[in-house]
């Protein structure tokens, strides 16, 4: 970790290939987009590699680092081009267990069209919770954001998305 914050190439080309799929994965999520995706992969570790001497091991972990650094830029993206919607190819990113439960293709695909009336944020705090199973305290610390926003914003986010999928759970 030293050798990539001091500028050694070979130390940061490692650093990249450890989290270059956590990162890619993440802004597919949140983007819709793998274009997107691969512009948000490329500006963030561009991000990290310019602000490499600001992170700290003793105020956090790296992951959770990057999950802000990635959050960030999918936002900033976002507010650059135009609302994203999520166009999720299930061959484009491994299916965690969340995904590949008993829901079938129909369900699938109600998801994805739900997912499309979120907002980036609301998007967001989802992908850091169900996808990456990070817990709330972990998810207000990429953010940078209280707790309670993060409380409120996957409240907000699971009741839009029931109210869509028609359940009342």
């Amino acid at each position: 970790m030293e050798k990539w914050q001091t500028g050694d190439m070979a130390a940061f080309e490692a650093f990249f290939r450890e989290y270059e799929r956590a990162v890619f994965k993440n802004a597919y999520l949140i983007t819709g987009s793998r274009e997107d995706a691969e512009d948000v992969l490329q500006d963030v570790f561009t991000s990290v590699w310019k602000s490499r001497h600001t992170f700290d091991a003793n105020k956090g972990k790296v992951s959770t680092w990057l999950h802000r650094i990635t959050v960030n830029e999918c936002l900033r993206k976002r507010r650059k081009d135009r609302p994203a919607m999520l166009r999720v190819d299930p061959e484009d990113i491994e299916r965690s267990g969340h995904e590949q439960g008993n829901a079938g293709a129909g369900d699938f695909e109600a998801l994805k069209e739900a997912m499309n009336t979120l907002d980036a944020r609301q998007r967001a705090v989802l992908v850091l919770r169900y996808f990456n199973d990070l817990s709330y305290e972990e998810i207000a610390q990429s953010l940078g954001v209280p707790l309670g926003t993060v409380k409120s914003r996957i409240n907000h986010a699971l009741k839009n998305l029931r109210g869509r999928l028609g359940r009342t759970e």
